[in-house]
């Protein structure tokens, strides 16, 4: 009787609707949804399972769209995963369940991040909050402040080459952190954990690529040096001049249109040896950012890219450092503790050695007994970085980089002449060098959990000379000649500015400052006296270009989430200069946006207004350090460009493979091309700006990037069509025609595999399609005239007539370059052996044209010389 009553009472309850059973926070339930509101899963569970929703709709907000596959799970568990990214807090009242917006009470949590070894700040590290589902970045000084909820208790950080770290958070209030992290073993070890957030699709700054330097070390080296410049050319829109040397053209831009900082402070030329190494050492360096556009407010001052470059600041904790001694140069990096967790030092020097090599290897018939060749340059960097209190530190850093080349001439006079009337003595001196000298002095302060400052002093010079120098004696007939020349030209400015970031919620990212910078120009002046006609010498010094100006800037800019899925950054820049009695002014407007897209793709969008106050003059073939920085003036008023991109990214989700594509369009205004058709380097610049045109630029186009930066094999392979062209009045018959920076095709591709423990091996092929060139379509003989400056040989000269400019495409240029490295960690230090092949199957590419007479067939013809055939190199470094 019993048993068939327990029965029954079993058969009515399987007639009897779930709903009307009731729930509890345990019930389990299923949900499936793809891409509904957050009311259509209210609905649903409403239907199914009896859960009556109430809610305001002016309070909450259930418009989000989701994506749910849950089967048989606790409610508790998906009401959680439903409203806590919205902030939505859930209630039972009786059979309903009432929805409200969460009341929480926050905190800040602020700090540096650092290398756990060494103290190293570590700028771009992620601190995530899995409470919040929402994170934030360390600047360049490695600082973070993220607001969370108050009952968070720990936050993820994790940085690119070492272990992510889970910080506890144990007190309630505001706290300020440093937070260490354990650098991997080896950077193709490492680890990609879940909340790795560090994302192309999470980032709304487009058109920006970071450089690790690991990336620098690892790719093939030329003649032993790791450089910097040239992996920066290997980036899609970056490229180079003649086989990639002479300066940076990043999309379409010239070489002044790129905004370099070293520490903060700019650089007005970025590299040795007419532009084939860049100015660093490249072992001191401890991140680059490279932006191409979409330019955050706090940049301005140039059109097309900015290098932002920071240096290593010492390590807090131990000695350290390490030695290398390449094919043509040899550095050394020192760094460690003055104030062991309170000061620290750096410094690194290198040289370049070939004129030693060359001095021991040359016969006296080379220069003569008492003559002498010297070509090097070198570069010293040191930095101290002192911690006064948790809040305050400053930074102290000095750069100091030169080339130099000298020749003296001085032919023996060992065989004496059967005519004594034929006893001549002459010789003949050249030198030429250049070079940069920079400062800056910063003061890094925190002002609370939410604002950070940097306040800093900057200077900067750039300078070269140029030097003549002749002597010839016949005593028979008391002939004498002693000619001595300079032509030498500087640019220098200093700068105070202070920078602001603030943070006051995960939805927000604020930075603003002001700066002000003067600038000195004394370009183009020449010194030349022959001591012994008689004539008065000739100096240009007084009358040359001097010229000062100011420039102020004010800038404010928000990294802003506006809601779900949609992030936009709004900035403005504004600038003044003044010069010569004028004030120029400029308002730019900087706008990003980022709309996440299904399946983590994000679409990012920008516009750029940039204005530049400084031209530079240089010849219509290649860039040299010789080009001279000059002003805007009453004539020619500054540059400015527009610049509109867009395109997609994401990063895959264990964080190995990243994908980008961008296009861009910008056009540019008040751009300069010389009036005579060879361009000029002219002595007597003060009325420079009457031997120009103004004109207008456009350069547009599309980039590809495939990047795998994870695992054993990493590297990338990059494509990018581009245009570039120019329109000037009085040339080409006023017509658009392509310039000299119009490469239309480029692909990258970099490898780098790891062999074992102790193996690697890197590998780079570029190739590129030919650039404009200007060649003359006829010529004739003309006469020199003498003068009492130049006498003259008498002789004819061919002079060129030119009808259209660019009117020829020079051959395409492609090379492959190779590495291994074998690297073995000892008990008290660490060996690496390099070998390098650069331009591995000797392509002779061209590094400039000129056009050449063959005597034999009376004729000219375009030639071109190659300065970087294969070049194979071996390097020996020690870490310690």
């Amino acid at each position: 009787m019993l048993l068939a009553r327990k029965l029954l009472t079993g058969m009515l309850l399987m007639c009897i609707p779930l709903s009307v059973l009731g729930w509890d926070w345990q019930t389990r339930v299923t949900v499936v949804v793809k891409d509904q509101p957050l009311q259509v899963v209210c609905e649903l569970l409403e239907k199914e399972y009896g859960i009556h929703f109430s809610y305001s709709r002016e309070l909450v907000n259930l418009s989000r769209k989701v994506t749910v596959t849950v089967y048989h799970q606790r409610l508790k568990s998906v009401l959680e995963e439903l409203f806590v990214p919205d902030e939505i807090r859930y209630t039972r009242v009786g059979d309903q369940l009432v929805l409200q917006p969460a009341i929480r009470t926050t905190r800040t949590i602020s700090g540096y991040v650092q290398d756990a070894f060494s103290g190293e700040k570590l700028p771009g590290a992620t601190i995530w909050s899995p409470a919040l589902k929402q994170g934030t970045t360390t600047n360049q000084f490695g600082y973070f402040s993220i607001t969370t909820i108050k009952d968070t208790n720990s936050l993820a950080v994790s940085y690119i080459g070492y272990d992510t770290y889970l910080q506890p958070v144990t007190h309630r209030g505001d706290q300020l952190l440093t937070v260490a992290l354990l650098p991997v073993a080896s950077l193709k070890e490492v680890v990609v954990t879940a909340i790795d957030r560090n994302k192309l699709q999470d980032q709304t700054q487009m058109s920006k690529m970071s450089i690790p330097q690991s990336v620098v070390q690892s790719m093939p080296k030329l003649l032993g040096e790791a450089d910097l410049m040239r992996t920066l050319h290997s980036i899609p829109g970056v490229g180079g001049g003649m086989d990639g040397a002479g300066g940076l053209h990043v999309r379409g831009g010239s070489p002044d249109q790129n905004l370099i900082l070293l520490d903060g402070t700019p650089v007005f030329n970025f590299s040795h040896f007419f532009g084939v190494y860049s100015l660093l050492n490249a072992d001191v360096v401890k991140s680059t950012e490279l932006y191409k556009g979409a330019f955050p407010a706090r940049f301005g001052g140039r059109l097309s890219s900015v290098v932002d470059i920071t240096m290593k600041d010492g390590d807090m904790k131990n000695y350290h450092g390490d030695v290398g001694v390449g094919m043509i140069s040899a550095r050394f990096n020192l760094e460690g503790p003055i104030v062991k967790d309170k000061t620290s030092f750096i410094i690194s020097g290198r040289r370049s050695y070939p004129d030693l090599i060359y001095n021991i290897l040359r016969s006296e018939n080379d220069f003569g007994r008492d003559g002498a060749f010297n070509a090097f340059f070198y570069d010293v960097h040191a930095k101290i970085n002192h911690i006064f209190s948790p809040k305050d530190r400053i930074y102290l850093s000095l750069y100091k980089g030169e080339d130099n080349l000298l020749v003296k001439q001085v032919p023996d006079n060992t065989d004496v002449p059967a005519d004594p009337t034929k006893i001549r003595t002459e010789s003949v001196r050249f030198r030429l060098g250049w070079g940069n000298t920079i400062g800056a002095l910063r003061w890094n302060h925190i002002y609370g959990p939410q604002l950070f400052s940097n306040a800093s002093l900057n200077y900067s010079e750039y300078a070269f000379l140029t030097e003549y120098g002749f002597k010839y004696s016949l005593p028979a007939s008391r002939e004498s000649s002693d000619q001595y020349g300079t032509y030498s030209s500087r640019m220098k400015n200093a700068s105070a500015k202070i920078d602001f970031d603030y943070r006051p919620d995960p939805r927000h990212s604020i930075r603003f400052g002001t700066a002000v910078t003067g600038h000195y120009f004394k370009p183009g002046m020449t010194d030349f006296e022959d001591k012994s006609s008689g004539i008065p010498p000739l100096d240009t010094t007084y009358r040359a270009l001097k010229t000062q100006g100011l420039e102020f800037i004010l800038y404010a800019e928000d990294d802003w989430q506006l809601r779900t899925g949609l992030y936009v950054n709004l900035g403005v820049h504004a600038s003044a200069f003044l010069v010569n009695g004028r004030l120029y002014q400029s308002v730019q407007p900087r706008l990003g946006f980022r709309y996440m897209l299904p399946r983590n793709w994000a679409l990012k969008g920008a516009y750029t207004h940039m204005t530049q106050y400084i031209h530079l003059l240089s010849n219509n073939g290649i860039s040299l350090p010789m080009d001279i920085w000059v002003p805007s003036t009453q004539r020619v008023a500054p540059m400015f460009s527009r610049q509109l991109a867009t395109g997609l990214a994401k990063t895959s989700n264990n964080g190995s493979y990243e994908f980008s594509m961008e296009g861009y369009f910008k056009s540019m205004f008040n751009m300069i091309e010389y009036t005579s058709d060879r361009g000029f380097v002219n002595q007597d610049l003060v009325n420079w700006d009457e031997k120009v045109v103004v004109g207008k630029g456009w350069s547009y186009g599309g980039e590809v990037m495939i990047r795998k930066q994870k695992g054993k094999t990493t590297g990338w392979i990059g494509y990018t069509l581009a245009w570039s062209t120019r329109r000037f009045p009085g040339i080409n018959n006023n017509q658009t025609f392509p310039y000299k920076y119009d490469h239309r095709h480029d692909i990258e591709l970099v490898l780098t595999q790891q062999l074992g423990k102790h193996w690697e091996l890197s590998g780079s092929w570029h190739y590129t399609t030919g650039a404009p060139l200007t060649l003359p379509v006829s010529s004739y003989e003309g006469t020199t005239g003498a003068s009492p400056w130049d006498p003259g040989s008498g002789s004819h000269e061919v002079v060129d007539r030119y009808d259209y400019r660019y009117n020829y495409r020079t051959e395409n240029i492609h090379r492959l370059d190779v590495g291994i490295t074998y690297s073995k960690q000892k008990k008290y230090w660490r060996k690496s052996w390099n070998l390098s092949v650069y331009n591995v199957y000797n392509q002779q590419n061209p590094f400039f044209y000129y056009m050449k007479k063959d005597e034999v067939e009376k004729q000219r013809y375009l030639a071109k010389v190659t300065v970087l055939p294969i070049l194979p190199s071996v390097t020996y470094s020690i870490r310690f």
